[in-house]
Parts: C-alpha cells; sequence; structure tokens
C-alpha cells in the first residue's frame, strides 16, 4: 500500500502551497489536505495516511485546544500514524505537551523544507513498521504466545517494551542477570520486526585480541594481521538487512567498542586491512548481564556506546521476582521436551508446582528449563504419567531449607548476610551500589559477601 501524507491546517493556502513543495523534497507520496477537524477526521478513516502534518491552531475561538483535540483523536484512532506538529504558535510548553499526547515531532513555522520532508520520510518508515507488526498480531502469527512465557506483572511492562522495540529500527540493549532470557527476547525482537526475514546474527566476545575480535565483526582483507591468510566476510556484513545480537557487548575491548558507535551512527564499515568503506543496514540488538552502572564506571563499558544504545533499554527480571509465572513456564518446558524426545507427560503434582514456586532460582529460567527437562527423563524413566516430587532435583542452599540447621555460628551468619544483600539487591534492581547504600555497606563489603 502506497504511503500517504495528511496535511491538516485551517489556512488552506498554506496547507496547498506545503503539498506543492514537497516533491520537490523527496516526499513522493499521495498527499491529501484538510482544513477542519471535520474533514481530517474524514480523510483519518477513509485513506489511513501514514503521516500527518498538523497545525496546532484550527480556529481562533480555541486555539492550540483545538489542535491538542484533534491530535488525542488522531493518535486514539490509529496508534500507528505519525503526527508531526507544524504551528506558528510556537513555544517549549506546546511542545513538551505535543511529545506527551503522542506526536512524533514539533516544528515551528516556517518551516525548514529539507528537516520537514525528512521527518516525514522517517515517519512513512515508523508506520510501516507499527502495521506490519499490528498486522502479524491480527492474523495470530505473534511468537510471543510460544516464545514468550509469562503474565505477571513483572513480566507484562517487559512484553510492551518487546513489542515497541519490534516496530522500531533503533538499536536495542538488553539487561538482567545471566538465564533470565535475554537471547530469547533478542531473537523475538528480530521475529517481530520487519527485517525478520533476513538472518538473526548472534556473537559472544571471546577471548581473542582486538584484531581477531575485530575481525569477526568487520571482516578482513588477506594480509590485515598476522594470520590473516584470506578475504573474510565479518558479521556485519553477515547480518545486512537483518538483525545482529552481541551479547555480553561489556566484553568488546574498548578500541571495537569506539568502531562499533562510529558504525551504528555513521551506517558504514571498513573491514580490516580494506581501503574502501562499506555501506550497510544492519539492526543491532545487545545483552550484558553485568551491573551497567559498574561498568560504565569501571571503563568495561563505554558511556558513549552505552548512550547510544539505551535509548531503548529493556530490563528483564529475574524469576524470583515473577514466581507466579513458574507454572506456566514450566507446562511449557515440560511440552517442549515430550514434544523432542517422544515422551507422554501429561502433568506436574501439586506438591512438585509448590516446591518449584517455592525455591529461589539462581540460575533464572535457563535452570527451570533444565530442572524441568531432568524432571521429565526421571519420571519417564519411573514409567510415571506425571511429574511429582521425587522428580525434581533443585540446588540446595542453607539458607533456602525450611528444616532447623545445623550451621555453625559464622556459616549462619554469613548466610544471613548473603540473604540481606539478596534482598536489597531485588528491591533496587540489581544495582549494586544502591543496594550498598540501602544497608549501610560500603560496595565493597558487598562485592566480598557475593563471592563468598
Amino acid at each position: 500500500m502506497k504511503d500517504s501524507l495528511l496535511l491538516v491546517d485551517d489556512d488552506s493556502d498554506a496547507a496547498q502551497s506545503l503539498a506543492k513543495a514537497l516533491p520537490a523534497y523527496g516526499v513522493s507520496s499521495d498527499i491529501f489536505v484538510a482544513v477542519s477537524e471535520q474533514k481530517a477526521l474524514e480523510l483519518l478513516d477513509s485513506h489511513l495516511p501514514n503521516v500527518i502534518v498538523l497545525d496546532l491552531s484550527l480556529n481562533n475561538r480555541e486555539g492550540v485546544e483545538s489542535g491538542f483535540r484533534v491530535l488525542r483523536a488522531f493518535i486514539q484512532k490509529d496508534p500507528s500514524c505519525r503526527v508531526i506538529v507544524l504551528t506558528g504558535h510556537g513555544s517549549t510548553e506546546n511542545g513538551i505537551r505535543a511529545l506527551r499526547e503522542g506526536a512524533a515531532s514539533f516544528l515551528e513555522k516556517p518551516a525548514d523544507m529539507p528537516h520537514l520532508a525528512a521527518l516525514i520520510l522517517d515517519g512513512f518508515e515508523q508506520s510501516r513498521l507499527r502495521r506490519s507488526f499490528r498486522k502479524l498480531q491480527a492474523e495470530g502469527s505473534s511468537p510471543f504466545a510460544s516464545t514468550f512465557i509469562g503474565e505477571s506483572s513483572a513480566i507484562r511492562p517487559v512484553r510492551e517494551a518487546l513489542e515497541y522495540a519490534a516496530s522500531t529500527s533503533q538499536p536495542v540493549l538488553i539487561t538482567g542477570e545471566t538465564g533470565t532470557g535475554k537471547g530469547v527476547c533478542a531473537k523475538l525482537i528480530h521475529s517481530l520486526s520487519s527485517r525478520r526475514e533476513s538472518r538473526f546474527v548472534r556473537y559472544q566476545p571471546g577471548l581473542g585480541n582486538d584484531d581477531l575480535v575485530g575481525s569477526e565483526l568487520f571482516g578482513h582483507r588477506r594480509g590485515a594481521f598476522t594470520g590473516a591468510d584470506e578475504d573474510r566476510k565479518g558479521l556485519f556484513s553477515l547480518a545486512e538487512g537483518g538483525t545482529l545480537f552481541l551479547d555480553e557487548i561489556d566484553e568488546l575491548p574498548s578500541v571495537v567498542q569506539v568502531s562499533l558507535l562510529g558504525v551504528l551512527q555513521e551506517k558504514v564499515f571498513r573491514p580490516l586491512g580494506a581501503e574502501e568503506e562499506q555501506p550497510c543496514s544492519f539492526r543491532l540488538v545487545a545483552a550484558t548481564n553485568c551491573d551497567v552502572s559498574e561498568a560504565l564506571s569501571s571503563g568495561k563499558l563505554r558511556e558513549d556506546l552505552f548512550h547510544r544504545l539505551a535509548h531503548c533499554e529493556i530490563v528483564l527480571p529475574p524469576l524470583r521476582q515473577r514466581k507466579e509465572d513458574i507454572p506456566l513456564l514450566a507446562d511449557h518446558f515440560l511440552r517442549k521436551v515430550c514434544e523432542q524426545e517422544g515422551m507422554c507427560l501429561s502433568s506436574f503434582s501439586p506438591e512438585a508446582f509448590v516446591e518449584l514456586q517455592k525455591y529461589d532460582w539462581p540460575g533464572n529460567v535457563r535452570e527451570l528449563e533444565a530442572c524441568i527437562e531432568g524432571a521429565a527423563f526421571r519420571a519417564n524413566f519411573s514409567k510415571s504419567v506425571s511429574i511429582s516430587l521425587e522428580h525434581i532435583q533443585l540446588r540446595r542452599h542453607p539458607a533456602s531449607l525450611g528444616a532447623p540447621t545445623t550451621l555453625s555460628y559464622h556459616e549462619q551468619l554469613q548466610s544471613f548476610k548473603e540473604r540481606l544483600v539478596q534482598e536489597a539487591l531485588e528491591r533496587n534492581a540489581g544495582n549494586q551500589a544502591r543496594a550498598a547504600k540501602e544497608i549501610g555497606l560500603d560496595r565493597s563489603s558487598l562485592r566480598r559477601i557475593l563471592a563468598k
């Protein structure tokens, strides 16, 4: 379906002049003009414009309130359209209010035409992405049902964040403890995005030197460094048109982080040893399980790269903060292993579910999946039709046992410290600096407790 643009302005001459001028700046779309609120809403219904350029004052009696009312109506009727507010009543207050009420941009009259045209063209792309995502949902083909399990209050904001990330093309940073599902979320963003027909490429930095890591990403020409015996394509090239997932991005060497930032900003890269730059068009999804504040303060993660990624940050909660999702997750993993292995296990006993929900899951969802898989094999071996308490094996920590303990005084004291620190970390979303301050410890003492 061809992109369309709706211009809404009570000044008919100004709107028509703008409609005639825009094609000269690359806006080759159907352009419709409305000089009243009623006509604008009719055109919205009949032509479903991708982008709307809206004058904020549509009548002298109401002033800017007329424009804000129409803006709200546009967003409510079609959240996928992008509204650019263009008005002679420019002020910081009106601009902030317009953005808060759903506008994509705010410009004062007279418009800078190249700037306005660039915003319109970007609006077309953003609208197409959002409509593509909505179409997937309407067709029932969204991968959420089979890959992103959970209905808890802790996970609902994550679901919304993933939906938003999939509808845009900006870089994404996913943070969370090991085993919370960062890789699953990265793949899901790709599967829901307009890039899903192209490749999803995953990379986790190893222990190589800067040249080897740079070669993995940028590729190299023969002779670029010792051991480079032939030309090699890098992951930037392999992910062209698709998604590049960089896991543990804080492990990238600092010099490579600088180069990556340049690639994200300029959309070009130069293979090691090459003379010419190459254009690139991949979507970056990065992840880390580290404490971001610590990584930034230590220089392990460059601040400029973090700020480029953090415009769209998704924080995954640990499983202990979403225990109401455990039955759904356990049932999903049971069905998965039964399908893969041809086993016939129907469900869990009530006691088994109670046991699963009592445990704190330090390894998060990954540990739960491994636990269910092991329990399924044990149940199948014992000819059981369901998973019972005796089939479940959990890593036991003394502090989590309900029975009286025989630990020494010092062991009990250490156990208490661990619980105190863990609870403070949970309340502060894993931020060690804030957790240490809350319980009156310096950060080095908190680290020592965690290390033990």
